[in-house]
C-alpha cells in the first residue's frame, strides 16, 4: 500500500518551478535593452493591489513598469505562448485553453524589491484568472546590479523563510511557476544612475477564462 502524501510537508516544501536559458536569444536582449532606454521617461511606478484598490505602496514594492513592448510586442507574445506547453508538461499541470497572455516589463533599479506575494492576489481582471507565471530576465552587460534573485517559498508563511528557493536573474534565462506560487523579488543593489543598467524583466501570466 502506498503512502499518502504528508499534508503537512506539501505545505512546507518549494513548489514546482521550470527554468530555461537563451529564451529569446542575443539580439532581442539588445533590442529590449533599447526600447526600454528609448521609453524611460514613460515608464510609471509599480503599484500593488487590485482594481479595488490599486496604489503604489513602496513598503510593498518599489520598480518601474512599462505595459508598451512597440514593435517587439508580437514577436514576445508569439514566443511566450510557443512555451506554454513544454511548460505545462515539465510542470505537471493539466492543460488548459489559453484565454490571453498579459505582459509587463519591469525595472528594478537599486533598491527596488517586491515583498513576499501571489500573482493570483493581486489580478485585475474579473474575467480571467492567471494560471501560469514566466519571468523573463535581461540585462546590459556588464552587469552593474548584485542581488534581485526571485526567491521561491512555500504555500505555509514563515516570517524567517529558512526554507525558500533563489533564482539569479541572468541574461536572457526564463523562470516559470504556477501563478499562485509565493514569492518575492529581493532587494537590487547598484552603484549606477544610469536606466539601463536596471535588473529588467518581463512578466508573463497566462490566462484561462473563469468559469
Amino acid at each position: 500500500m502506498t503512502d499518502k502524501p504528508d499534508s503537512a510537508a506539501i505545505f512546507d516544501t518549494i513548489p514546482s518551478h521550470l527554468v530555461r536559458e537563451g529564451f529569446l536569444g542575443v539580439d532581442m536582449v539588445s533590442a529590449l535593452l533599447d526600447h526600454a532606454a528609448e521609453n524611460e521617461s514613460r515608464f510609471a511606478d509599480s503599484t500593488v493591489g487590485n482594481t479595488a484598490n490599486e496604489r503604489v505602496n513602496p513598503a510593498i514594492r518599489v520598480s518601474s513598469i512599462l505595459w508598451d513592448f512597440g514593435p517587439l510586442k508580437k514577436e514576445i507574445k508569439s514566443r511566450f505562448k510557443a512555451a506554454l506547453p513544454d511548460a505545462l508538461e515539465n510542470l505537471g499541470m493539466p492543460a488548459f485553453e489559453l484565454y490571453r497572455t498579459e505582459l509587463e516589463l519591469v525595472a528594478h533599479a537599486n533598491g527596488a524589491f517586491y515583498n513576499r506575494h501571489i500573482d493570483t492576489a493581486i489580478d485585475r481582471d474579473d474575467t480571467s484568472v492567471r494560471v501560469l507565471t514566466a519571468v523573463y530576465y535581461f540585462h546590459a552587460e556588464p552587469k552593474r546590479f548584485t542581488g534581485g534573485n526571485l526567491r521561491l517559498l512555500p504555500l505555509r508563511y514563515s516570517a524567517e523563510e529558512a526554507n525558500h528557493l533563489d533564482i539569479e536573474p541572468a541574461n536572457d534565462r526564463l523562470l516559470l511557476f504556477p501563478s499562485w506560487v509565493p514569492h518575492r523579488v529581493m532587494p537590487v543593489v547598484s552603484d549606477s544612475t544610469d536606466f539601463r543598467d536596471s535588473r529588467f524583466a518581463i512578466n508573463c501570466w497566462y490566462r484561462k477564462r473563469k468559469a
